[in-house]
């Protein structure tokens, strides 16, 4: 998926998610999406294609544009009129993350080629200098690019059944996410900028073949992500599975 294409998905999912573009799980006509979001209408139509395909929403011939209503995806959660997602929501997919990435970590350590370095880089060196800046922008695009490069991980198991499960896990928790970045001071737990060191830690654990260390950083990464989003009440401390003593550190 190119850039230019990847933008335009984000701009209807942020519009999505703040129910600006949609009236009864209808979204507006193209024509008015196309103004909303200031896009060309084939590029519009583009970034829609693609979200069809990710089973976000249905186009419907002659009919509209409609959230799907398919069980398995998550359009729904992108749907929330409210500026904190609810808490139950946020904890069951965090536990999920607990129990996915270190073990997906590790795979990939040992599983990785040189194609996954370079995508996982791009991802790094796209998060350094955003992990210094604080305005809005920023923040979004940061919160965009944590979450690729989670899922770069998870893809270079080369599992493409883990891999749809915790794209939803991402899907679920991305506007805890935001919330984090955006209300956590940088260099507290969870904050930008030790977020990134983090990410730091465990490409280079994934790029040296290391899955022992890479299973620990990135342990090390979800303890600090979980104790800020208790802090800010984004979910509970009964789902932090490693206080719990459900997941060995």
């Amino acid at each position: 998926m190119n850039d230019r294409r990847k933008e335009v998905i984000l701009k209807l999912l942020n519009k999505i998610h703040s129910g600006e573009i949609v009236t009864d799980d209808k979204l507006l006509p193209e024509r008015q999406l196309a103004e909303i979001i200031n896009e060309p209408r084939p590029t519009l139509r583009e970034g829609l294609i693609s979200l069809e395909a990710m089973g976000v929403v249905d186009i419907r011939d002659r009919q509209g544009i409609y959230l799907s209503t398919s069980e398995e995806n998550d359009a729904k959660m992108l749907l929330q009129k409210v500026h904190g997602w609810p808490a139950d929501m946020c904890s069951r997919a965090m536990e999920l993350r607990q129990i996915i990435e270190p073990s997906a970590t590790a795979m990939a350590a040992v599983r990785r080629d040189e194609k996954d370095l370079k995508r996982l880089r791009i991802c790094l060196n796209t998060l350094k200098p955003l992990s210094k800046k604080s305005d809005p922008d920023s923040i979004k695009l940061g919160t965009y690019w944590n979450k690729e490069f989670h899922i770069i991980i998870v893809h270079t198991t080369n599992n493409a059944y883990l891999a749809r499960v915790y794209e939803s896990v991402q899907s679920a928790i991305n506007q805890a996410v935001y919330i984090m970045r955006e209300s956590t001071a940088p260099g507290e737990q969870g904050g930008r900028r030790i977020t990134y060191e983090d990410h730091e830690k465990i490409y280079e654990c994934i790029e040296n073949k290391d899955p022992k260390g890479a299973r620990e950083c990135a342990q090390e990464h979800l303890a600090h992500t979980v104790k800020a989003m208790i802090k800010l009440g984004e979910m509970v401390p009964i789902s932090d599975l490693f206080t719990q003593g459900f997941i060995r550190k």
